[in-house]
C-alpha cells in the first residue's frame, strides 16, 4: 500500500483552513453536551435498510422480493427499529450512530419514516443519533413500493432532501461541512469527534439505472479531511470516523465495490488526520481489519447490517482518563422487547431462531439450485445435494456473524463438509474450502489505545 508522504499535505493545509468550509470554520465553538473529562458511550450500526410499512403488503410481490434478497427482514422494519430503541433505553449510551443504507433502496416515505422513529428515540432516550448515507440512500432507481403480485416504482430522495429529512440527526450541528459531499464533522463530546464521511456515489445512479455500489472520497474531501484533523488536533479532540464503505479490505471474496476506491490514499488522509478508529458498514459481515504504517495502527470496524441475521451492533466506549476506545457486539433484544410490549408474534418472540433458520434456508436453497443445475454435480443423489447447500448456508451464517473462525468447526464436522472435500471443482468448492480454512480472529471485541492529545 503506497501512502503520501505526511507532509505532503502541509502546503495546502493554510489554503484550506482559510477557503476550504470557511464559513463553517466561522461558526462559534459548540456548546458540548458531554464536557471534557467524562467517558462517552456510543452505539454504532448499519444498513437498517428501513422499508416504510405503508410501501409493502405481505403479498406474492414483497414475498418474493424477499426470498432474492440476501435475509433482510423487510417485514418487521418497524419493530426493529422499536427494539432498538427499546435496547437504547436500557443500555443507555450517550450517542447512537448509522453508517449507511438507512432505507431499502432509498425511498422517500422510507427514510420519512424512520427519521420519525429516530426522533422518537433521542426523545425517549436522550441519546444523540448522527447519520450518513449509503449507496443505497439517495437517487435510488430501485425505489418500490409492493401490492399484491407487482412492484411500483416510488419516490426516491435527492441528496437535499436527505440533509433535510436528517438534517437534526448531525447535519444541523455540524461544526464543518464538506461542499462536494454530505460529509460532516460533529463533536459529541469535548474530547471526542466524530468524522461522518459520505463515501457513495449517486450522482449516475439515474443513468446507470441502479444504485452505484462503489464508494468513494474526492480529492477536495481529502482536502476538507485535513480541515477536520487540524482543527481537531487544535481542540485537543480525537477523531473517530464512521463511512459506509470499508476502509480496508474484510473479505478475500467480496472487496471489488465494498472497499472505497484509492483506499490507500483515503487511510493515509484519515491518519495523517489522527484517526485510529473507523466504523463501517455496506459489506453485511461482522469484521475487524487493521494497517499499519511507521509504528502507527488504523482499525476498520465493519458491522454487520441490522437487518440481517445476526441482528447485532456494536457498543464503543471512550475513556478520558486511559485516552482508549473498547468495542464490543450486542445483538438486537428483538424477544425481550417483544415480551415487555405484549407483542403475540410467534416470529419476534422467538426472533434470533426464526431470522437464522431463514437466512440459512435462503442460502441453502440458492446452493442447491446452483448444484442441481451443475453437470458436474449430476452424480449426486438429491440428499447429498441438500446437504453440501446446507453447509454452504451454515458457512455464510458465521460469516456474516464474524464467527467464522469459532463456528466452522461443527461445520467441518458434518458429511455435507466431507462431500465438498472431494467434489468437482468448481467456484463453489473452493468458496467452501476457503471459508472453512478461516483462521481464529476476534471480530467482536477491539481494544484502542489512542494517540495522546
Amino acid at each position: 500500500m503506497k501512502f503520501i508522504h505526511k507532509y505532503a499535505i502541509l502546503p495546502l493545509l493554510l489554503v484550506i483552513l482559510s477557503s476550504c468550509g470557511g464559513q463553517d470554520l466561522a461558526e462559534p465553538e459548540p456548546q458540548y453536551r458531554i464536557q471534557s473529562g467524562h467517558d462517552l458511550r456510543i452505539l454504532t450500526t448499519s444498513d437498517t435498510h428501513y422499508l416504510a410499512q405503508e410501501l409493502r403488503d405481505l403479498g406474492p410481490a414483497f414475498q418474493q422480493f424477499l426470498a432474492a434478497g440476501d435475509g433482510k427482514q423487510l417485514g418487521y422494519s418497524k419493530e426493529m427499529m422499536e427494539a432498538l430503541g427499546y435496547d437504547i433505553g436500557i443500555r443507555k449510551p450517550d450517542v447512537m450512530i448509522i453508517s449507511g443504507d438507512l432505507s431499502n433502496n432509498g425511498e422517500e416515505a422510507s427514510h420519512k419514516e424512520l427519521a420519525g422513529h429516530l426522533k422518537r428515540i433521542e426523545q425517549d432516550t436522550g441519546t444523540r443519533i448522527y447519520v450518513i448515507p449509503g449507496n443505497h440512500d439517495i437517487r435510488n432507481p430501485w425505489a418500490r413500493s409492493f401490492r399484491d403480485k407487482r412492484q411500483y416504482a416510488t419516490d426516491s430522495v435527492s441528496a437535499k432532501a436527505f440533509r433535510q429529512i436528517y438534517g437534526s440527526f448531525g447535519y444541523d450541528e455540524a461544526l464543518l461541512r464538506d461542499e462536494d459531499s454530505l460529509s460532516y464533522l460533529a463533536a459529541p463530546s469535548e474530547e471526542l469527534w466524530l468524522l461522518m464521511l459520505d463515501t457513495a456515489q449517486y450522482g449516475d445512479n439515474k443513468a446507470l439505472g441502479h444504485p452505484q455500489l462503489e464508494g468513494r472520497v474526492s480529492d477536495r474531501t481529502l482536502e476538507w479531511i485535513a480541515a477536520c484533523g487540524a482543527k481537531a488536533a487544535a481542540a485537543g479532540a480525537q477523531l473517530v470516523t464512521v463511512m459506509h464503505h470499508s476502509l480496508l479490505n474484510h473479505s478475500e471474496f467480496i472487496q471489488e465495490g465494498f472497499t472505497v476506491e484509492d483506499h490507500a490514499k483515503v487511510t493515509d488522509a484519515l491518519m495523517q488526520s489522527g484517526v485510529r478508529t473507523v466504523l463501517s458498514g455496506h459489506i453485511h459481515i461482522q469484521d475487524i481489519s487493521e494497517y499499519s504504517h511507521d509504528g502507527e495502527r488504523i482499525y476498520d470496524i465493519a458491522s454487520s447490517a441490522l437487518s440481517v441475521f445476526p441482528h447485532q451492533y456494536g457498543l464503543l466506549t471512550y475513556s478520558s482518563a486511559r485516552q482508549t476506545l473498547d468495542y464490543s457486539t450486542q445483538r438486537l433484544g428483538m424477544e425481550q422487547w417483544a415480551a415487555a410490549t405484549g407483542n403475540t408474534d410467534p416470529n419476534l418472540l422467538g426472533f434470533r431462531a426464526y431470522s437464522e433458520a431463514n437466512f440459512r434456508k435462503r442460502s441453502a436453497t440458492r446452493s442447491y439450485s446452483r448444484l442441481a443445475e451443475d453437470p458436474a454435480y449430476a452424480s449426486y443423489t438429491e440428499t447429498e445435494l441438500k446437504q453440501m447447500a446446507d453447509v454452504v448456508g451454515r458457512l455464510n451464517e458465521n460469516y456474516f456473524a464474524g464467527s467464522a473462525s469459532t463456528g466452522n468447526a461443527a461445520v467441518t464436522a458434518t458429511a455435507g463438509y466431507r462431500l465438498w472435500q472431494d467434489a468437482p471443482a468448481s467456484g463453489t468448492r473452493s468458496y467452501v474450502l476457503e471459508m472453512a480454512s478461516q483462521q481464529p480472529k476476534n471480530n467482536h471485541e477491539l481494544h484502542v489505545q489512542l494517540p495522546q492529545r
